[in-house]
């Protein structure tokens, strides 16, 4: 499968640990569609494209439409001295575990796939050398 533009907003969302229900709720998608479009490799709108990079501020916008450069926008990887509010507390009736495991399992697939495009990326650059 040739990466495009919604593999790598499902490689994104794996990265930062969003489920994709929850991604499509915030950007306006309908729900299913997102995974729709992924499982069918379509491609996705200008109007959700920038809902999603409205939304999710530390995407990189070349990498996000090319593939080249950093994920991660580089200012957003520097500490920005943030307080973190303290959350309120789940109780184990609240957690779906199976979901949870589902999400685990799907997010360590595609770290297995971030892993392989580095691998590449490094014998590629080891090559040029």
């Amino acid at each position: 499968m040739a990466e495009n533009t919604i593999n790598r907003i499902k490689q994104y969302l794996d990265y930062k640990g969003v489920r994709v229900g929850a991604f499509e709720k915030v950007v306006g998608m309908s729900n299913g569609s997102f995974a729709s479009q992924l499982k069918h490799n379509k491609t996705i709108g200008v109007d959700k494209l920038e809902n999603i990079l409205k939304k999710y501020t530390d995407i990189d916008v070349e990498w996000l439409l090319t593939g080249e450069g950093d994920m991660i926008k580089l200012n957003v990887l520097r500490e920005t001295g943030e307080v973190y509010k303290k959350t309120e507390k789940v109780t184990e009736h609240e957690i779906n575990y199976k979901d949870l495991a589902e999400a685990r399992k799907e997010t360590i697939e595609s770290l297995k796939k971030i892993i392989q495009h580095q691998d590449e990326q490094i014998a590629a650059l080891k090559q040029n050398k």
